[in-house]
């Protein structure tokens, strides 16, 4: 796109806009649902996708303990069929939602350095939020860390998929037009 984002018409900025303003919406509900399941937890995750160790449910809790535990239910392990019916469903939908910010962002005239560098940081926090349930079920519950890591590459990469756009749509000035 030779005149850069800035030069659309209005009707297309407003367009990309809604967009990118729904996927900023869509991103954060995703963390907020992440959230109230783990509380951004380690401790909540594990227990999350391994369920409530015996010796836990052996060791008779203090009041509060067992007021918390009563809210929050009890966790059973997380089977191969549930951890495959949400892989199977997010291996098809993040990559589509990913093509299709990286395809926004590609009409930028971003940098083809930062360009390429969005696209592996959204690529590795795929892979690796696709993998974390997995090997903390069934591989070592240390690799609660691997969560941690694909959610912050995550969020930096909708982050510049989002704002890059926008900033060049509304703000950035065309100086080679003058």
């Amino acid at each position: 796109m030779s005149g850069g984002m800035w030069s659309l018409p209005i009707s297309n900025k407003i367009f990309f806009t809604f967009f990118l303003s729904i996927m900023a919406i869509a991103t954060g509900l995703g963390f907020l649902n992440y959230y109230e399941r783990t509380g951004f937890s380690s401790q909540k995750t594990i227990r999350y996708y391994c369920g409530d160790k015996e010796e836990e449910l052996d060791t008779p809790p203090s009041a509060e303990e067992n007021r918390l535990k009563l809210e929050e239910g009890l966790f059973f392990p997380k089977s191969y069929r549930e951890l495959l019916e949400v892989t199977h469903t997010h291996i098809f939908s993040i990559p589509i939602v990913i093509f299709v910010l990286s395809r926004i962002m590609a009409m930028t005239h971003t940098r083809e350095g930062l360009k390429i560098t969005v696209y592996g940081v959204s690529f590795m926090g795929i892979i690796l939020n696709l993998a974390a349930p997995w090997l903390i079920r069934y591989a070592s519950p240390h690799f609660v860390i691997t969560f941690t890591i694909s959610n912050i590459l995550l969020i930096l990469s909708f982050g510049a998929y989002i704002f890059i756009p926008l900033y060049e749509m509304w703000i950035r000035i065309d100086h080679s037009a003058t």
